[in-house]
């Protein structure tokens, strides 16, 4: 259905022909998923928002695109993150959405020589301290996504205050 939308068809079943552009089309204009974002974001919809920008991310990971919009979808994924965890723990955006920003947060992590602190703290600073164990889970056995890096997290009631960088794999 986001992908319908971002076409601007108005329903599932919308005639042959009068979609503007096709599935693939818009899949592979970042500057489509990036409007669509916005669009959702001056609605208030922030879940939407984020879901293209995830589509942005997915479709074309490493992209200067998605690499400018990191910081929007860690802000916007926090957002989303805080409003629907009591309400839906169980929901498939928990599992799925904490892999991909995982994924997208090792896009980052490039180099023995420089610890991606901005992008880092946009995602750990404020969540759950066991948002950061998941990370950890997460990169123990996917070792390369993060492989010069290890990570040192202060917390305070269960959030995360700080997070350092330490040289070497995770642990």
């Amino acid at each position: 259905m986001l992908v319908l939308a971002a076409l601007g068809c108005a329903s599932a079943v919308a005639p042959r022909g009068e979609c503007s552009k096709t599935v693939e089309e818009a899949l592979a204009d970042p500057q489509l998923l990036r409007a669509e974002a916005d669009r959702a974001l001056k609605r208030d919809d922030p879940e939407l928002a984020f879901r293209y920008l995830a589509l942005l991310e997915t479709q074309h990971p490493g992209s200067p695109d998605s690499r400018e919009l990191y910081p929007a979808a860690a802000r916007l994924y926090q957002r989303v993150y805080y409003r629907n965890r009591i309400p839906s723990p169980n929901a498939a955006w928990m599992h799925y959405d904490h892999a991909l920003m995982y994924f997208w947060l090792s896009q980052f992590f490039e180099s023995p020589d420089q610890f991606p602190q901005e992008q880092v703290d946009l995602l750990l600073v404020g969540m759950p301290y066991n948002f950061f164990e998941e990370l950890a889970a997460y990169a123990k056995v996917r070792p390369r996504l993060f492989q010069f890096w290890g990570f040192e997290v202060t917390a305070d009631d269960g959030k995360i205050e700080t997070v350092t960088g330490v040289p070497g794999p995770p642990r």
